[in-house]
């Protein structure tokens, strides 16, 4: 099976953030996700933490209404995801699915959840395929793995 890779971010909004995961599962376009038997689950660790993330004169955000100065910790985490996944009602591959994911915020000896998000996934593989036999001749090589960003946070 080959893959596509998404790069998720998430900014810690206070300075108590101890941990962040994130919780994912695709589904097939208007189908409900089943978290229990199919979420994958992913530590996301800090990449950058340091004022760098503010802008080149932090002192300007001081009078923004709901920013800090304090130093902001960004986590990033490259998810997986099939190029194609089976469509139930076609019966064949498509290229187009649904992401459905939140985070896990662990801040201050305590457990918070994230709203759920749910995107649309196009990886522009081929969509007209078949669902492939069985047999090794099916199965595709691993091509470069593709980065799309997208960005999320916790407001």
């Amino acid at each position: 099976m080959s893959w596509y890779y998404l790069e998720k971010d998430f900014y810690d909004y206070a300075e108590d953030v101890e941990g962040v995961n994130i919780h994912y599962v695709w589904t097939p376009i208007a189908s409900v996700p089943d978290w229990e038997n199919q979420r994958v689950t992913r530590f996301m660790p800090v990449v950058q933490a340091s004022s760098s993330l503010l802008s080149e004169d932090p002192s300007s955000l001081s009078t923004t209404p709901g920013i800090s100065s304090a130093p902001l910790r960004w986590r990033k985490k490259i998810v997986k995801l099939p190029q194609r996944i089976l469509d139930p009602q076609s019966g064949t591959l498509t290229s187009r699915y649904l992401l459905h994911h939140y985070f896990e915020i662990f801040q201050g000896g305590h457990r918070h959840y994230s709203p759920l998000y749910t995107e649309e996934i196009a990886t522009d593989a081929n969509s007209e395929s078949t669902v492939p036999q069985a047999d090794s001749s099916a199965r595709s090589s691993t091509p470069a793995a593709v980065h799309a960003d997208a960005k999320e946070s916790k407001e």
